[in-house]
């Protein structure tokens, strides 16, 4: 049998590290949901996952780095699952149902972790590498869309995907964290979210599948 290199020793990854990082990660984002992301110390995390800050670091390299691995897990474990399932939906359809799953999450257990991430995310002095853990994820979710579109043939030909994606997820933010500080109601954060940016989608498409997001829009009360 082949003996593996030092090298390769030392990169693979045991099941007790593996499983004890989850936990960090899971550690980080309940003390995000109650201290915000800001209020987070190394030494706090450490304490409440018993290990040594030695250990923190030398997972993850820094506060920053734990941190954001739990904002990019968080997105991840959403976006990626939602992509998959919604795979044979229109366009519309998926837009709706990231609306909805996302409005479900943020009236549900992530309450006070949204709030947190949102306060966070619109800080004059945000992080940009943390920034981009809470950013990323959505906008290429939302550029898939944008290409399926383009693909169909309904895309207005002066669209940049990407751009507008980003564009698309600033006002989303936006609209949530108008919620967080208590200015839309938890009734209201879905049909406006909805509203908002069907419009946005509406203004970007032609044909069958402008059609379609103006029914989506409609629908909302």
């Amino acid at each position: 049998m082949p003996v593996k290199s030092k090298t390769a020793r030392k990169r693979s990854t045991s099941p007790k590290v593996t499983e004890r990082r989850g936990r960090i990660i899971e550690t980080a984002r309940e003390l995000v949901a109650t201290k915000g992301i800001e209020g987070v110390t190394i030494r706090d995390l450490a304490e409440q996952c018993s290990v040594a800050v030695a250990t923190l670091y030398n997972q993850f390299g820094s506060l920053e780095g734990v941190i954001g691995a739990a904002l990019e897990a968080d997105f991840r474990g959403r976006f990626e699952p939602l992509s998959e399932h919604t795979r044979d939906l229109t366009p519309s359809e998926k837009l709706d149902e990231r609306i909805t799953t996302a409005t479900r999450a943020i009236l549900g257990d992530l309450r006070d972790y949204t709030r947190s991430v949102m306060y966070f995310y619109f800080h004059h002095a945000v992080s940009p590498k943390l920034r981009a853990a809470i950013h990323d994820y959505a906008v290429t979710d939302f550029t898939h869309i944008v290409e399926e579109i383009q693909k169909r043939g309904d895309l207005q030909p002066w669209v940049n995907p990407h751009n507008f994606a980003d564009d698309v997820i600033t006002q989303n933010y936006s609209l949530v964290m108008k919620w967080a500080q208590g200015h839309i109601k938890d009734r209201d954060l879905r049909p406006r979210s909805i509203r908002a940016i069907g419009a946005c989608f509406i203004g970007i498409t032609r044909g069958s599948t402008r059609a379609e997001f103006e029914k989506l829009v409609a629908s909302q009360r």
